[in-house]
């Protein structure tokens, strides 16, 4: 009896203690997550090498001064070239940076001073009211003194060719052939004086001071009149430098010759200097010159833009930015959503 009463006392008590620790919560299984970093990615600049050599198309603005002039030989004369001014704007294709043609359309002025001696004579054979023959003699008293002044319309066709140096800069060198039309043409005597005389060979008899005649002393002072020319070709050359401003502008400085290869001279038989008139017809258009061309040489600036593909990406920066990846969240435990784990009995 006293066995049995001990038994179920110790059974009371383990079903006790058993209820007790079944009720105690279980401390929570926590699992730490492992943070996921995203590394920040700067973005990658590159910068594309400047276009140090120039190709395409490209557009100009030209300004050319030096000497420009009717060059000609008067019969016992003189003369020499003056100044000259000519402007112009064109465009050209490079095929390739070093090798391009150019052209466009310029205006030039050209410029002469010319003298006559004093002491020359010019014997023409002209005619009287009643058809017989004389010989006409104009001499020139004191020297005279001419300018002549020649507008022209240039058409320029280059042969370029650059080379590139390191820095982006070039020597180039150019040559071809211009088509030359004279727009205006003027001379002005600035002094001189002549006298006109009639001889009738036959009758041995000599006329002059009968100004009603037109054999008389006459003071060319202030005569003016046209010029009268043909069309030119010319041939041209030039070397210079080129200068880089921005990736698509640049400046050129060159010196330059023109050599006029045709006479400008029109085929008018034996154009007289001074007519039995008195009328003055000007040096570069009468029989004291037999060839008269256009020369010119000096110095040239011109201002280029290249126009082909884009000019707004040459040379500038291109960023690159990579795609920036999200944060993710970690896997959630299914064993943190509860404070606890039920023990199963």
């Amino acid at each position: 009896m006293k066995k049995t009463a001990v038994s179920l006392l110790a059974i009371a008590l383990s079903t006790s203690l058993f209820a007790q620790i079944q009720n105690v919560p279980a401390k929570a299984a926590t699992s730490t997550p492992t943070p996921v970093t995203t590394a920040t990615v700067k973005p990658v600049e590159t910068k594309t090498k400047a276009n140090t050599n120039l190709s395409g198309f490209e557009l100009n603005g030209t300004a050319s001064v030096g000497m420009f002039g009717l060059n000609y030989s008067p019969a016992n004369g003189s003369h020499f070239n003056g100044p000259g001014l000519r402007l112009g704007i064109g465009g050209g294709f490079f095929i390739n940076p070093s090798w391009g043609i150019t052209t466009g359309i310029n205006i030039a002025t050209y410029t002469t001073f010319s003298t006559i001696s004093a002491g020359t004579s010019y014997a023409y054979t002209a005619y009287d009211s009643d058809g017989y023959p004389y010989s006409h003699q104009v001499k020139v008293d004191s020297k005279i003194h001419e300018s002549d002044i020649v507008y022209e319309l240039e058409l320029p066709v280059m042969l370029n060719y650059r080379h590139y140096l390191p820095s982006g800069n070039a020597w180039y060198v150019a040559g071809g052939l211009k088509m030359s039309t004279p727009i205006a043409g003027h001379y002005l005597v600035t002094s001189g004086t002549v006298t006109s005389t009639g001889k009738y060979v036959n009758q041995n008899v000599t006329l002059s001071n009968l100004p009603w005649l037109g054999f008389t002393t006459t003071d060319l002072s202030q005569s003016t009149g046209i010029i009268s020319m043909k069309k030119s070709y010319i041939a041209s050359f030039e070397v210079g430098y080129l200068k880089k401003l921005k990736n698509t502008t640049f400046v050129t400085l060159s010196a330059f010759g023109d050599y006029g290869i045709n006479n400008l001279r029109h085929d008018m038989g034996a154009a007289w200097l001074v007519y039995p008139t008195s009328q003055y017809s000007g040096i570069p258009g009468s029989n004291t010159v037999n060839f008269v061309r256009l020369m010119s040489f000096g110095v040239k600036a011109s201002w280029h833009v290249n126009i082909s593909g884009d000019p707004s990406l040459r040379g500038k920066k291109r960023t690159y930015e990579q795609p920036t990846t999200k944060p993710t969240e970690p896997p959630i435990d299914n064993r943190t959503k509860s404070g606890h784990q039920r023990m199963g009995r």
